[in-house]
């Protein structure tokens, strides 16, 4: 009796799920899945289409212009090494949820690639989504500009120095805020002196009676002993921070939290605003931004951390917004079609399932 049972059972398993129910099942996951991605690529046309022209993303005049004075003590937020990462955007959303600040100061490797679309994707989240109600300003790292023009075949797509010049403004970028001044400057490969020459010239004409200079730079020098890149004129880069008694220097490029001093001089490395490299030390390695803020007798950085995760969002979003949107360009009632059609394939998947269960039950 319990083998004809189990033979029963059996029988019925099959004819519960037979090979057409399972080939339905599969087109109708196959038609959520594409649908979902298309719906994606619909919502981030909409979002680049939205951006405003007159954004406050960038090393821009208006943007200095837009800061309002309200004097000591005042607090600006700093991270660094985001690329584009959800990581970063949760980051940044969750300080602008426990405090007020005057404005942001991204250390470099804001996108993933020097690629337009890249930097395309990174102003549409950070303007339709992340929307920080501050100016953000940008010191360029080595993924966002291809200074070797090697790393992006697509001439049309490869973003230049002249192309962050029209995205963003300046690469070397400097203001007054609160009688404190802030010096922003990128440090080119082929120009390895450039970075050198513009701080001593900023310094030499706005740097005395401030009350707090600030020096961001996304390149960190061998300070710290994990960092082997090459970094120009290193002592004496050191020597000229030290003669104007800069506050901090800050730096990214290293995905990871580390500070130290030397002869006063505070040498802070926040680049942990993204994805963190297995090939790195275990040491300072969380995500994290940091809150500054700056008194008339002192500077306190208060840090604000995430635990490392996983996120959906980094596997999709980017690759549709990226890989996608440009093959569309000129042509997004593809996607509106290719949608109407996935919604049809997939209710009539869901319709041919249904039915066929209900033809398996009433069989059994």
């Amino acid at each position: 009796m319990a083998k004809g049972v189990h033979g029963l059972s059996r029988i019925n398993w099959r004819s519960i799920f037979g090979r057409k129910r399972i080939f339905w099942l599969f087109n109708l996951l196959l038609s959520l899945l594409l649908g979902g991605l298309l719906i994606i690529a619909i919502g981030f046309d909409r979002d680049l289409k939205r951006i405003p022209p007159d954004h406050r993303i960038g090393n821009r005049e208006s943007n200095v212009k837009g800061l309002k004075e309200k004097g000591f003590p005042f607090s600006f937020l700093v991270i660094g090494d985001t690329q584009g990462s959800q990581r970063g955007e949760d980051l940044i959303k969750l300080a602008l949820r426990n405090g007020q600040y005057s404005f942001m100061i991204h250390l470099g490797d804001f996108v993933k690639k020097p690629d337009r679309w890249d930097h395309l994707y990174f102003l549409t989240e950070m303007t339709t989504e992340v929307k920080p109600p501050f100016p953000v300003f940008l010191v360029p790292g080595n993924h966002d500009i291809d200074y070797t023009a090697v790393r992006i075949r697509d001439r049309e797509r490869r973003m230049t120095r002249e192309g962050f010049d029209s995205f963003y403004g300046a690469r070397s970028f400097h203001f007054v805020f609160n009688q404190c001044l802030f010096i922003l400057t990128e440090i080119d490969p082929q120009n390895p002196d450039g970075y050198l020459n513009y701080l001593k010239g900023v310094l030499s004409t706005k740097g005395e009676g401030r009350k707090h200079i600030f020096v961001f730079i996304h390149y960190p020098p061998k300070l710290f002993e994990y960092i082997h890149d090459f970094f120009p004129k290193e002592e004496e880069f050191y020597s000229l921070l030290e003669s104007y008694k800069v506050t901090a220097c800050f730096f990214g490029h290293y995905h990871g939290y580390w500070r130290g001093q030397r002869n006063g001089i505070n040498y802070i490395i926040a680049g942990g605003g993204g994805r963190l490299k297995e090939t790195q030390s275990e040491w300072g390695k969380f995500h994290h931004i940091l809150k500054i803020t700056a008194s008339p007798n002192g500077v306190t950085e208060e840090m604000i951390a995430l635990q490392e995760g996983f996120s959906i969002e980094d596997l999709f979003e980017e690759r549709v917004f990226v890989h996608l949107l440009p093959a569309l360009q000129g042509r997004v009632w593809i996607l509106y079609g290719f949608t109407f059609f996935i919604m049809i394939w997939g209710i009539g998947s869901l319709i041919l399932l249904i039915k066929s269960f209900r033809k398996a039950t009433h069989s059994l």
